[in-house]
């Protein structure tokens, strides 16, 4: 099952300001949020962050016609996923938040995924997010809505790297997304269905959504606190 894409425009209820970049998988993302309308550029190139990244950026300003002094936080996705990908977004979203003086935040690129299919879920339905992280193994957790938790996403299982067949405990009753489950899904449901959706990525309009709810949740976007999540430390692609 496949989201529909998301078009400028769209209407996200808020009235924050931020800009959001999201670089942790093969999908390369920038989106601004700005009178409650997100603008985004969205390509999947593995190869190309580091070239694509700062146009989308320029073009997602221009298109929401405000410059960067205009904007209350910069956000990007910490990861798990891509040791390469993660540091491109995060020194891009540090040096603009920095030279700006603005708070910065990092989600967790797994509640982005969840994010992203929050409008396809039910409301106590737990979203299990899996992120391909090669050498036969997965980066994961487990996820339900909750408003009074920060982000408004409570962890049943925190974020983790581990081989596939250990996610099928879980997996029952859940629902699945990521490339983990493009990748491995007959072995996360072994022998128990679940509903997955197929072929979703982490996108930066969905960060910025996260980072829009914990700025009203009163979080103060400390750059010194906007760590990165690798997880798994011992590779680097």
């Amino acid at each position: 099952m496949h989201r529909p894409p998301l078009t400028a425009g769209l209407i996200l209820g808020d009235s924050s300001t931020i800009l959001a970049v999201d670089t942790a998988t093969e999908s390369c993302s920038a989106a601004c949020l700005v009178a409650e309308q997100v603008h985004q550029r969205s390509a999947m190139d593995p190869q190309g962050h580091s070239r694509l990244l700062l146009p989308m950026i320029d073009a997602v300003l221009r298109e929401a016609g405000i410059s960067r002094n205009a904007l209350d936080a910069v956000v990007y996705d910490a990861g798990p996923g891509s040791f390469t990908g993660i540091r491109i977004g995060a020194g891009v979203a540090q040096g603009i938040a920095l030279a700006l003086n603005k708070p910065l935040l990092a989600v967790s690129s797994l509640m982005i995924l969840a994010e992203g299919i929050q409008d396809l879920v039910g409301p106590s339905d737990q979203i299990v997010a899996a992120i391909d992280a090669r050498m036969e193994q997965v980066y994961w957790g487990c996820l339900e809505q909750d408003a009074d938790v920060s982000g408004g996403w409570r962890w049943h299982e925190p974020p983790r790297v581990s081989d596939p067949n250990a996610v099928s405990e879980f997996a029952a009753g859940c629902v699945g997304v990521g490339s983990g489950w493009d990748r491995y899904a007959s072995v996360f449901q072994a022998g128990a269905d679940c509903v997955w959706h197929a072929g979703v990525f982490p996108q930066a309009v969905f960060g910025a959504r996260v980072a829009s709810r914990l700025l009203n949740q009163g979080v103060k976007g400390e750059w010194r606190q906007a760590t990165p999540a690798y997880v798994r430390n011992d590779v680097t692609n």
